[in-house]
């Protein structure tokens, strides 16, 4: 009897004050640009031609790794708006991934000019992929722990550029979500960077500045994912980690692996940084992406392989 009454107030206390809270265990993948009559011989830095091949062994990589929980896609999953391409890659994606998969929106995968917008992504990603999207919207968020909140958001334009921008609706979308994670660690991922490799003006969130401006009002742990600039990218900001992720499609053909150890008065972000094993292929890319502009995408090794550990600052309420 006292050893069961001694067990039961070990529990007790254990769900009081747990040591470590919650895990999670994800990839990211981003800029497949997926383009079926690429050619080999094209002059662009995108390696098109083997988009698919570099994407298997990606998905290799990820599947023989037991711990993942999901994968998130950053948009650019095709190189052209059009639906046939990126019905072709979902479902590809459906079929070779173990995983469960979510996606946000690129600024290659809608054009109005090609009549192929955002209304039309929504259904598709609907038919094909229902878990990894939203119903009605391009930007929602899920909870795959219950101290651990996701956010997707669409910087994307109906229009077929690369800039972003993040309409007010998202941004009080964000501003909520943060507001109801409380003490919790959430994880903002869109297919435009907060933090950039270098500087592109024609590629930058042009209303970057009103997402800093929410960011200033929550001190928890708070991770934001892009990709679009196809560089490599870390940096830290008091409680707020800004990543840019490397381009499945582009020198170093890369993407990451992110573990989140979210205890009661620390989150633990751990960055793993994994390269393609197609190094013929590789090489190729890096001939392509021609001088400094190879610094910039491959990064400092701070931007590949990090452990960032946030300190939670607010009250539990």
């Amino acid at each position: 009897m006292y050893k069961k009454l001694l067990v039961l107030i070990i529990l007790f206390l254990g769900i009081l004050c747990p040591v470590s809270a919650s895990q999670v265990r994800f990839a990211q993948i981003s800029d497949i640009h997926y383009q079926p009559k690429a050619l080999e011989n094209e002059k662009s830095a995108k390696m098109k031609f083997y988009a698919l091949n570099i994407l298997d062994d990606a998905i290799e990589q990820i599947n023989n790794d037991k711990k993942i929980d999901f994968v998130l896609v950053t948009g650019d999953a095709a190189d052209k708006p059009n639906k046939e391409d990126f019905e072709f890659i979902y479902k590809y994606l459906n079929k070779n991934l173990k995983h469960r998969w979510y996606y946000t929106l690129g600024n290659h995968d809608i054009s109005t000019k090609a009549k192929f917008t955002k209304k039309d992504q929504i259904m598709l990603l609907n038919e094909i992929n229902p878990q990894g999207f939203t119903k009605d919207k391009t930007y929602y968020s899920f909870k795959p722990k219950r101290d651990i909140t996701f956010i997707a958001l669409d910087a994307t334009y109906d229009k077929w550029i690369s800039q972003g921008y993040l309409p007010s609706e998202q941004l009080k979308f964000l501003d909520s979500e943060l507001s109801k994670a409380k003490n919790n660690t959430v994880v903002v991922f869109l297919h435009h960077p907060t933090v950039y490799p270098f500087r592109h003006s024609n590629h930058e969130i042009v209303n970057d500045f009103a997402i800093y401006e929410i960011l200033k009002k929550y001190k928890n742990p708070i991770l934001i994912l892009g990709g679009h600039y196809h560089g490599t990218k870390i940096k830290r900001e008091d409680n707020v980690v800004h990543v840019a992720s490397p381009a499945l499609v582009s020198y170093p053909c890369a993407f990451r692996i992110i573990n989140i150890n979210n205890r009661r008065n620390q989150t633990i972000f751990t960055f793993e940084y994994k390269e393609t094993n197609l190094k013929d292929i590789q090489r190729k890319a890096k001939i392509k992406a021609l001088g400094d502009r190879v610094k910039w995408l491959y990064g400092n090794e701070e931007d590949r392989n990090n452990v960032i550990v946030i300190d939670k600052k607010r009250e539990i309420k």
